[in-house]
């Protein structure tokens, strides 16, 4: 086992992210962390949770080769053998694209570019406690060993608490899209939670409420009916992250064509649809936190409108979710 002692931040919570950008690149990193964790280590996490994802802060030496160090990770990526990076810098011309591919490929360039730049943070996944080394343990796992109850798949929460289940990196890959959601009903925008409803108070609420077998029964029904209707959740979607509703929709519909085998297929997928909503969706324009209404602007209106209670209740507590909900 290998240890590493932090001296000082490296990270910072997912909640800081400071755009839409930001926040897909960062869950693009954690889903290769996953693949990475999976086909070169043979380890599952299996504790892909809000908590364990982070925004990595630490600095990113510039070099001169840059952007053939963007087009090695690329390459890497999608399994090319393309090493003097002319074909990525090729796929930087709008000439050059004809096919959805190409323009993954194209989006991905630009996002690390970004990244090499300071403009974007890469994503960091903590908390190993939890994995699973897959050449020495088996992945059969129960309720009290699958991760963050909030973020687990239909297929762990099918057999909650029963055990015999097989924990498979498709299982954390799917958590990651759970992520995406919880931050898009409960985030005003950049930093800031919505402040007009506590999580109790919101679609998400059996999502905090698991307290036995039978709680957990009726998540796995409502998240199994997510990749066939997608609007349950996204309609609830606060003003900054309405932009996202096509790309959610389009991986939560993706999880129910799940492979049950070929987890780089499914990886692939969900990463493919999230460089999607990087290359294609715009910022809101002008969002501004003291004027969004699910923001500090509501709060602003406190002495000229009085608000209902569970408004002023919720400004203390915390939505995220604690460790002792955790069930690892």
């Amino acid at each position: 086992v290998h240890h590493w002692l932090l001296m000082q931040p490296v990270g910072l919570p997912l909640s800081d992210f400071k755009s839409i950008h930001e926040l897909l690149s960062v869950l693009i990193d954690i889903l290769d962390t996953n693949m990475a964790l999976f086909e070169k280590f043979h380890i599952l996490h299996c504790d892909v949770s809000v908590n364990n994802t982070m925004i990595y802060v630490a600095d990113i030496p510039k070099s001169k080769g840059s952007n053939d160090e963007v087009c090695s990770s690329e390459s890497s990526n999608n399994g090319g053998s393309n090493n003097d990076g002319s074909h990525c810098l090729e796929a930087l011309s709008d000439e050059a694209v004809e096919n959805q591919e190409d323009k993954h490929v194209q989006w991905d360039i630009e996002r690390q570019k970004q990244i090499q730049a300071g403009i974007l943070h890469s994503g960091l996944l903590i908390d190993f406690d939890y994995t699973t080394d897959l050449d020495q343990t088996p992945s059969l796992v129960s309720g009290d060993h699958t991760g963050t109850i909030l973020f687990m798949s239909t297929n762990i929460l099918l057999n909650y608490k029963k055990g015999g289940t097989t924990h498979t990196t498709s299982n954390d890959l799917e958590s990651v899209v759970y992520i995406l959601v919880w931050m898009c009903i409960l985030y005003a925008g950049p930093g800031m939670l919505r402040k007009d409803k506590h999580v109790s108070n919101t679609v998400l609420k059996p999502w905090v409420t698991v307290a036995n077998n039978l709680d957990a029964v009726n998540l796995r029904a409502i998240k199994a009916t997510l990749k066939s209707d997608p609007s349950i959740m996204t309609d609830k979607f606060t003003p900054f992250f309405k932009p996202l509703c096509p790309i959610v929709d389009k991986l939560l519909m993706q999880l129910g064509q799940f492979s049950a085998t070929d987890h780089r297929l499914n990886y692939r997928a969900l990463r493919n649809i999230l460089l999607e909503g990087f290359g294609t969706v715009e910022e809101v324009p002008n969002w501004s936190a003291m004027k969004d209404v699910y923001g500090y602007g509501l709060l602003q209106r406190v002495e000229k409108h009085k608000l209902p209670l569970y408004v002023t209740s919720a400004r203390h507590e915390s939505p995220w979710p604690s460790r002792r909900a955790r069930h690892c």
